[in-house]
């Protein structure tokens, strides 16, 4: 089985302003979109273009952006679409949308919660991201479409039978690979990971997740952001220098690729030439 290369780049952003006499210069967004997308392309399976959360941003949707890698670059790139931003006609949709323009893969999420008071509307017209998977997989196999899933996996979790019912739902909804959150920081915590995976049999369908932090105030950001729990020595690591982040993931995506894993899913986070530097 080949070694599935995820690489997670933003779609073009743009401020979003009340004032009319703010110039949004579309084009502009979009070839800097392009220009991250191609230091990309030789080394990424697949581009997965992120749902963003943050009302003060407007973004170029998912699918439009993805749309635009697949024909100006001949990119393999895969849309997220999240239930959190739409209701169930208009999420079904969006895959039936993605499925018809042939996307080798869509990413479906639930995203994370709007906070109150940012001015910004939770739908989630599903019960749970498995039903929306469900539904999803229907359309494919209606409409004969060769397009895989992703769904998204809190790999921590897995120690727990809820994370372990959550995971394997997704899949039997559907989905033929779970991207994990949080990141795989070093070697020990790919060990812990790769044994939680083993443990419940999902070993083969989940890909691991490469993060590249710049700094401990990075880390500590991300945590709060996200919600991760990271661990302690990723702190100390991170005092010593990004040099020293930069070689533990190095390693982790080292070991990946040589331990028989069905790939790895990487955050390129705007940073240059980072896929090359850790895929290469």
């Amino acid at each position: 089985m080949a070694f599935l290369r995820v690489v997670e780049l933003l779609p073009p952003l743009f401020p979003l302003s009340k004032s009319r006499k703010v110039h949004i210069d579309v084009e502009e967004g979009i070839e800097r979109f392009l220009v991250e997308a191609r230091s990309l392309r030789q080394h990424a399976d697949v581009v997965l273009v992120a749902d963003v959360k943050d009302p003060r941003l407007l973004k170029l949707s998912t699918l439009e952006a993805a749309a635009i890698l697949k024909e100006r670059l001949r990119v393999n790139a895969a849309p997220v679409l999240v239930v959190r931003d739409s209701n169930r006609i208009h999420f079904l949709s969006a895959v039936m949308t993605g499925l018809a323009l042939k996307f080798g893969y869509l990413m479906l999420a639930w995203g994370d919660s709007y906070s109150v008071g940012t001015g910004a509307t939770n739908v989630r017209d599903f019960s749970s991201l498995a039903e929306s998977i469900r539904e999803a997989a229907l359309l494919r196999r209606r409409t004969r479409a060769a397009t895989k899933f992703f769904a998204p996996v809190d790999v921590e979790q897995l120690a727990t039978s809820k994370g372990v019912a959550l995971a394997k739902g997704r899949i039997g909804a559907g989905a033929d690979y779970l991207l994990a959150q949080p990141p795989t920081t070093d070697i020990e915590d790919l060990e812990k990971h790769v044994r939680l995976l083993r443990g419940v049999g999902l070993e083969d369908r989940v890909l691991l997740n490469v993060f590249p932090f710049k700094d401990l105030n990075d880390v500590r950001r991300c945590e709060a952001y996200f919600g991760w729990r990271l661990p302690r020595r990723l702190h100390r690591a991170a005092k010593e220098g990004g040099s020293a982040l930069f070689e533990a993931e190095r390693e982790v995506t080292r070991r990946l690729r040589e331990g028989g894993l069905p790939g790895l899913y990487l955050n390129a986070r705007g940073i240059p030439g980072i896929a090359e530097s850790l895929l290469s």
